[in-house]
């Protein structure tokens, strides 16, 4: 088969859930399967780099197109179609949708990673909801002739909200990441309570940091809290003037966010809203035990292992703080089910099974 992926995420040079997705399934994809042939598609007006795919039977075809007029006329007047682009496929795989235009004979997979635009559209920004609304998602969902969902959340999400037969929908749970070694970050403190993602509102970190103010007050010994990850929509976390015992660290590297999670006491990822959510099984596979919204996802990533919280309650992740602080024992106990739980988060055996969606769209 000639399969064709979508990459054009990749050229963002960015490393959020969908990157890492994309990057560890691809490789492992391209790993086990020796027989296909996989052309990547990538399109940008100006120059840009795309992590490499060093595997005999994967191709990179890059276009220049101005993404803009590329997009307005693949939306509207279904050209260029990508897979004359490509010369002719049997698939197209599309890990993270953008609009584009396709023969109808050619069948198309396509990864949801989750609704959130949909459902808390108050944490994206005007332009990024008109930015959505563009992509056309239902559409896609509709066309798809297979839907790979990062969850069962983001399973009853696309048969709730865009009416999909459940049958066209596989649950296919990414893998557990790995980590990079470990690098040092100037100023870390010895222990601390870690909160990691992006900063954007949809994150919570305000919560994170109410949370902290509570347990820094009840607490003998409190420990200091950690803001780490990458700039979003809102760039930085509003930390109270008054507030004592935080530190920021923006823009951390891949070997930086390993120190983090080797130093960390514990996660609190106390986000609204989850498709999956990396940071949990991250830092579940470093032994580090976690506090998690009960939000969506996150209670059935992390159910058996994690403290879950109501978001909207940062004293309930207070007292769970300082429950862990405490209980040694608890600690060391959701210490090794995360770990254990982590294990089970395979990127070969979510390879494989995207690899058979490809295989059956093929008889």
């Amino acid at each position: 088969m000639r399969i064709g992926v979508d990459i054009r995420a990749l050229q963002e040079n960015k490393t959020t859930g969908v990157q890492v997705y994309i990057l560890n399934l691809l490789h492992n994809l391209f790993r086990i399967d020796t027989q296909n042939q996989y052309l990547l598609f990538s399109n940008a007006a100006r120059p840009v780099s795309v992590p490499p795919f060093d595997y005999p039977n994967v191709e990179l075809r890059s276009f220049r197109y101005p993404s803009k007029f590329l997009a307005v006329s693949q939306k509207y007047f279904r050209r260029p179609r990508v897979d004359r682009l490509l010369g002719g496929l049997d698939v197209f795989f599309s890990p993270h949708w953008r609009t584009l235009a396709l023969s109808s004979s050619v069948p198309l997979v396509v990864t949801f990673h989750d609704l959130s635009f949909e459902l808390v559209p108050e944490f994206f920004t005007m332009r990024q909801r008109l930015w959505h609304k563009f992509m056309g998602y239902p559409a896609a969902a509709a066309a798809a002739a297979r839907i790979v969902a990062v969850s069962e959340n983001t399973c009853a999400d696309l048969a709730e909200l865009y009416g999909i037969p459940k049958e066209k929908i596989t649950v296919v749970y990414p893998g557990t990441p790995a980590l990079a070694a470990p690098e040092p970050l100037p100023g870390l403190p010895e222990k601390f309570f870690l909160a990691f993602g992006t900063f954007e509102p949809r994150k919570n970190l305000d919560a994170a940091i109410a949370a902290h103010a509570i347990y820094q007050n009840e607490s003998k010994t409190p420990l200091p809290l950690v803001l780490a990850g990458s700039a979003g929509w809102k760039g930085q976390p509003r930390v109270p003037k008054e507030t004592r015992g935080v530190c920021v660290y923006p823009q951390i590297s891949e070997g930086q966010k390993s120190e983090l999670y080797r130093r960390a006491f514990a996660l609190l990822f106390l986000s609204f809203y989850e498709g999956f959510g990396f940071p949990v099984i991250e830092a579940a596979a470093a032994k580090v035990p976690v506090v998690a919204s009960v939000a969506a996802s996150l209670s059935e990533i992390a159910g058996d292992f994690a403290l879950l919280v109501n978001p909207f309650r940062p004293m309930q992740a207070a007292r769970a703080m300082l429950e862990l602080e405490r209980d040694p024992s608890l600690r060391q106990r959701l210490g090794e089910a995360g770990q254990e739980a982590a294990a089970r988060f395979s990127w070969d055996r979510a390879a494989r099974s995207v690899l058979t969606l490809f295989q059956e769209l093929k008889k």
